[in-house]
């Protein structure tokens, strides 16, 4: 259970492991702090044995949601004040999962969205990266909402690099993912995407903000959820309360 006096930051994790590990590296490199007390307390469950849900959403794969439900009932019970999970694709089930929990869970596309509509810049058409189930679930429709065309590549099946980079990730050949995923955002650019979304954690593990070759506006949404948690739990500091509404705002 946490002890700090202050609000925690609960992170449902290990999807994947390479993906959580770079969120929490984020969230603290976001966090404005000048000694190790000033950093967000978090408690962290990753549990990398949760079915794909990419494959659950496209394929009939095994079924995700009891092992997100039991990690965010183990956040929730455990008494943290929101909970981020650096896992786009997990936010297809985002409804079930704010069930579960007692705290608001912030979410990834929501995060995303504001910085897009924060950028001065004018872009109109956002390539996604992603998975083939984020990219077919509708999560990020949650973009179009706001007057956003997406493009993406899962019209190219299996030889859709933005798919064959994630798999290097969950491989561990970072090397040869970054090359492959930044193939794949050029291909989305010359497709007219005017700038790129990295809607994958894995994606964002192994890309930076200014992929080399890479001449559009690029948001990263492990960043964007980074910098969400970092605002809700600074926020909830000043206010010196923890959150325990349920937060009942849709998720496709």
């Amino acid at each position: 259970m946490p002890t700090s006096a202050g609000p925690v930051l609960g992170v449902l994790g290990g999807m994947g492991p390479a993906a959580t590990a770079d969120f929490l590296d984020k969230l603290a490199a976001r966090t404005p702090a000048g000694r190790d007390q000033e950093h967000i307390a978090t408690l962290v469950y990753s549990d990398p044995t949760t079915p794909d849900r990419s494959d659950a959403i496209v394929a009939a794969g095994a079924d995700p949601l009891p092992a997100l439900v039991h990690g965010v009932e183990f956040l929730s019970s455990a008494g943290v004040s929101a909970i981020a999970v650096p896992c786009n694709s997990a936010h297809y089930w985002f409804n079930d999962m704010q069930h579960a929990a007692d705290v608001p869970i912030l979410h990834i596309v929501d995060a995303v969205a504001d910085k897009v509509r924060a950028w001065e810049g004018g872009v109109s058409r956002i390539g996604l990266m992603s998975t083939d189930g984020t990219a077919r679930s509708g999560v990020y429709d949650r973009l179009v909402d706001h007057g956003y065309e997406l493009m993406n590549l899962t019209d190219l099946g299996e030889d859709n690099p933005t798919t064959a980079g994630i798999r290097l990730v969950k491989a561990g050949s970072l090397e040869r993912a970054q090359t492959v995923l930044v193939e794949a955002a050029n291909m989305l650019v010359d497709r007219g995407a005017q700038a790129i979304v990295y809607g994958c954690t894995d994606i964002s593990a192994v890309l930076g903000p200014a992929p080399p070759g890479v001449a559009v506006p690029v948001w990263d949404s492990a960043t964007a959820l980074a910098d969400a948690a970092v605002d809700y739990i600074r926020n909830e500091r000043h206010v010196g309360g923890t959150a325990t509404r349920k937060v009942t705002h849709g998720a496709r």
